[in-house]
């Protein structure tokens, strides 16, 4: 027979297991609503990079890569992911770490569903956040393709071409110090006692060279010099006189061709006219011999 106390006991026990169920549903409640408050609408860079299936009861899901420049996003979903797997310990949440995936450098990948649209690079756009039977899946929105223009951004969206860019100048690195050890290896090698030896017998025997070819090259110019002045000195001397007569005939063809435009403008002579006898008549005369006789007479003296 059960007791007053034991009706008590049971009753404040199922009561109990009842409000710890109300306030688990409540603490989910209030994450679901914080995790949709922090995610949505957020509009992020992304390279949508392929398609894989996550199990036979999910199927398959499409990958994004989130940029490594979006470090706010990246922290909200980590402190989301954080938060979702303590409630959601049979669930599969669609937010893992590049790193399982093969990426480097180390990121944050979404599994979520995106419909016709090629694999690239895209501006994408949370539009929420579906808690589903098995899964918490993040569904986005592809907003812009990003064309070739845009393209190099692409190491830092992907691993795979920063570890190339890596290996490639790792590979560098190591051919210049290959080079400087082949270069030093080959100046030991030619810094020999017996090729200093011929490296200085060489050198004496270039300044010899040199200094006997100079020596004779300055006796060549001197005899080239001095026999070149004799020659121009000789013709000279015989070009003189076919030089003076063809200035002589120069000159007398400029002379003629002045005396020619001499001729050409020379002034016409002027014709000289007849004096034609003066006639006088009777009076004239008388009066003109009167005259005559008036001045024959006139003595300056009388005027002293």
């Amino acid at each position: 027979m059960v007791s007053k106390f034991d009706s008590i006991r049971s009753a404040s026990f199922h009561s109990s297991i009842a409000s710890s169920l109300i306030d688990k549903n409540d603490d989910w409640v209030n994450i679901k609503n914080n995790i949709k408050e922090w995610l949505k609408s957020r509009i992020f860079l992304g390279r949508y990079t392929e398609r894989r299936l996550v199990n036979p009861i999910i199927g398959y899901r499409d990958i994004v890569l989130i940029s490594p420049a979006e470090t706010e996003l990246k922290r909200d979903l980590i402190e989301a992911t954080y938060q979702l797997k303590a409630p959601c310990t049979t669930q599969w949440i669609g937010i893992t770490e590049s790193e399982a995936l093969g990426y480097r450098p180390n990121g944050i990948c979404l599994w979520t569903e995106i419909e016709n649209q090629p694999f690239g690079l895209f501006w994408f756009q949370i539009k929420s956040v579906k808690f589903r039977e098995n899964e918490v899946i993040i569904l986005l929105k592809c907003l812009r393709h990003i064309t070739d223009s845009f393209l190099e951004v692409e190491p830092t969206l992907t691993g795979e071409k920063v570890k190339e860019t890596a290996n490639a100048s790792i590979a560098d690195t190591t051919s210049i110090k290959e080079t400087y050890s082949e270069i030093v290896e080959t100046l030991q090698t030619s810094l020999s006692i017996r090729n200093v030896k011929e490296f200085v017998t060489f050198l004496f025997a270039f300044v010899i060279a040199i200094f006997t070819g100079s020596t004779a090259f300055v006796n060549f110019l001197g005899n080239f010099v001095l026999a070149l002045l004799r020659e121009l000195s000789v013709l000279v001397k015989n070009s003189t006189p076919m030089f003076l007569g063809v200035l002589d005939f120069f000159s007398k063809i400029v002379g003629g061709f002045y005396i020619l435009l001499a001729m050409f403008f020379k002034p016409s002579p002027q014709v000289a006219f007849q004096n034609r006898p003066i006639t006088y008549d009777r009076r004239q005369k008388a009066h003109t011999s009167r005259y005559n006789d008036i001045q024959s007479e006139y003595d300056s003296r009388n005027f002293d």
